[in-house]
């Protein structure tokens, strides 16, 4: 039976999978895009969830590249 990727999660191939979000603050709403080094797209879902939080402080700190749990991100917004 073949998986197929979470909703949202994108392969970049070599460089990773891109997962996309939006951030509102301050009555604004913030396209934003992570990139997360990991072995499936599944992984990368799952590290999306597991650390939304450090995520999202991230974004509102404009914060562009890090780490998220072990695994390397960076962040585009727009």
């Amino acid at each position: 039976m073949q998986q197929q990727a979470p909703l949202g999660a994108r392969n970049a191939e070599s460089s990773g999978y891109v997962l996309y979000f939006q951030l509102a603050s301050n009555g604004t709403r913030r396209a934003c895009s992570l990139t997360i080094q990991a072995e499936s797209a599944n992984e990368a879902a799952r590290i999306f969830r597991e650390n939304w939080g450090e995520i999202e402080s991230m974004a509102r700190d404009g914060v562009s590249t890090g780490m998220v749990g072990k695994a390397p991100v960076s962040l585009t917004m727009s």
